[in-house]
């Protein structure tokens, strides 16, 4: 015969044996009650509801969020998802809180979506990958630096590399200058490209990311590029001698990762700017995952140059001039006397 304790423990049990018991099939998902949901039981998958509330709780330090705003966000969500039956049906309230709470730069990305933009990538012939190119014409060499999504850290490496040795090689041919193409750089990983170009950045800080609780330096010592520290790519290239003028050139389909290059030359000597302004997302993103593989893809900082100036918005070069007048442009800077 049970004890007495035995007996209250029972009893103390039965309401989450009865939560357990209590689980509606709807529209292919299963509703947890919110009672087996307390209990931190947590084995089955929660209702749409709970869904919903759970992805809000992902956007909470967001760009644009503040404890009366998510409270605002939250309850729209909350009555946007009140009959939601499938986790798809509350797809719609969630982008627009992304959009709300983290900025136009956020998303809300579905499983499919979000596993073609954050999935491992196919697989690619080396040949295929996206790399720097490196030219040198009349004294100036150019590098033209392509966005890059996705790849291993072997296929990171070898795009480091194609930049950076490039340059390096470059110095006997360029006594002009030295520009840096950012045109059409829709953004990506954003280690790889500062460490293509690292043999034309002074060492020390050349960036920060502005979060709601701080700031993060983005710093180039030696052959490393380092966020907060952290080693974010390196090369082992070597620099180019200090000295010659540097042109960065952006236009309206420069973006993100694309805008952050353009901005880590901000502030240095001898470089200046030419095009049209960035497309305005130069700002930093995290991807938060949940349950069904959908992504909040939520923008957390703001970009700042070394000077302390942060971004957030388009980058406006310093001198404006369509592509059909950039190159004269730039040939004229680099000539003129200094």
């Amino acid at each position: 015969m049970p004890s007495i304790g035995t007996r209250r423990r029972v009893m103390h049990l039965l309401p989450v044996a009865f939560a357990v018991a209590v689980v509606v099939l709807i529209g292919g998902t299963i509703a947890a009650t919110p009672s087996l949901e307390r209990a931190g039981l947590l084995d089955v998958p929660p209702s749409p509801q709970r869904y919903a509330d759970m992805a809000v709780d992902l956007m909470v330090d967001g760009l644009q969020a503040d404890p009366a705003r998510v409270a605002e966000v939250r309850g729209q969500v909350d009555a946007q998802a009140a009959r939601a039956r499938t986790y798809a049906g509350t797809y719609p309230a969630l982008s627009g809180a992304a959009k709300e709470l983290g900025g136009e730069h956020s998303s809300f990305l579905g499983p499919a979506e979000a596993a073609a933009d954050f999935g491992d990538s196919p697989p690619v012939s080396v040949a295929a990958e996206p790399r720097p190119t490196v030219m040198t014409a009349d004294g100036i060499t150019t590098i033209v630096v392509p966005a890059l999504l996705g790849g291993d850290e072997a296929s990171r490496q070898r795009y480091v590399d194609a930049g950076a040795q490039a340059l390096v090689a470059a110095v006997p041919a360029t006594p002009r200058g030295w520009v840096v193409d950012l045109r059409g750089n829709h953004g990506g990983n954003v280690g790889p490209m500062l460490a293509a170009v690292l043999p034309l950045l002074d060492e020390g800080q050349v960036m920060s990311f502005e979060y709601a609780d701080g700031s993060v330096p983005v710093t180039v010592a030696g052959g490393a590029v380092a966020q907060g520290g952290d080693a974010m790519a390196t090369s082992d290239a070597g620099r180019v001698p200090a000295g010659l003028p540097i042109a960065v050139l952006t236009d309206g389909m420069t973006v993100s990762s694309g805008e952050a290059v353009a901005i880590a030359f901000v502030g240095q000597d001898g470089v200046r700017s030419f095009g049209q302004p960035t497309y305005g997302f130069s700002s930093a993103n995290t991807p938060r995952t949940l349950v069904d593989g959908a992504i909040v893809n939520l923008t957390v900082a703001v970009d700042a140059d070394r000077t302390g100036k942060r971004y957030g918005a388009a980058v406006a070069p310093d001198v404006v001039v369509d592509d059909a007048g950039v190159t004269a442009a730039v040939d004229a800077w680099f000539d003129a006397p200094r």
